[in-house]
């Protein structure tokens, strides 16, 4: 029982010093989930340093991978983005806080984002455009009349067919057939 109780005063014991330390010390800012940090249109590409104050008269340090770039404003705007541009980022006013950014971003002139909601409906829009194609000409190609009248068989006496002609090949002579190699077909034993 003296070993529950050694464990549960350590649980508290570092449950109540990691509270003082977290009090005590700095935070890292806070920042909004439902704002984007990362904007990009046609070319170019803007990254913000999310949660620091903007009244704050430190400069802001980005850097990328481990090199650190000039600007020192809040906005890290990168004009004519690459592919060689993806990478880590990070931004930092005081050095204790990091905000990091991993880019990996496919741009292009003159290209737009398609909303999801616009795209479900042009499909579906597609969709029922060619439906209504396919109704239209079942409808229009549909016989209009009713099905032909069965055919009777003349009454009375019927006039007799002609005899069908020769037939179209003749029965081979068997004193006119070539006796070369490959003009009969045996059998091999």
């Amino acid at each position: 029982m003296k070993t529950m109780n050694i464990w549960q005063v350590i649980c508290l014991l570092l449950l109540f010093t990691d509270k003082l330390t977290v009090d005590g010390a700095d935070q890292p800012p806070e920042f909004d989930n439902t704002t984007e940090y990362v904007t990009y249109k046609d070319t170019t590409v803007e990254l913000e340093c999310p949660g620091l104050d903007p009244e704050n008269l430190l400069p802001v340090t980005w850097v990328k991978n481990t090199e650190e770039l000039p600007e020192k404003t809040n906005t890290l705007v990168i004009k004519d983005y690459q592919d060689k541009d993806n990478d880590l980022y990070y931004c930092t006013r005081d050095k204790k806080f990091k905000m990091y950014f991993y880019t990996k971003i496919k741009v292009c002139n003159g290209c737009i984002e398609m909303d999801m909601t616009w795209t479900a409906l042009l499909m579906f829009g597609d969709i029922f455009i060619t439906l209504g194609v396919i109704i239209l000409v079942y409808m229009c190609s549909k016989k209009k009349t009713g099905s032909a009248p069965p055919q009777r068989g003349a009454k009375g006496p019927q006039a007799r067919a002609p005899p069908p002609p020769e037939p179209d090949y003749q029965r081979l002579n068997q004193a006119t057939r070539s006796k070369d190699l490959y003009a009969e077909a045996k059998r091999k034993y």
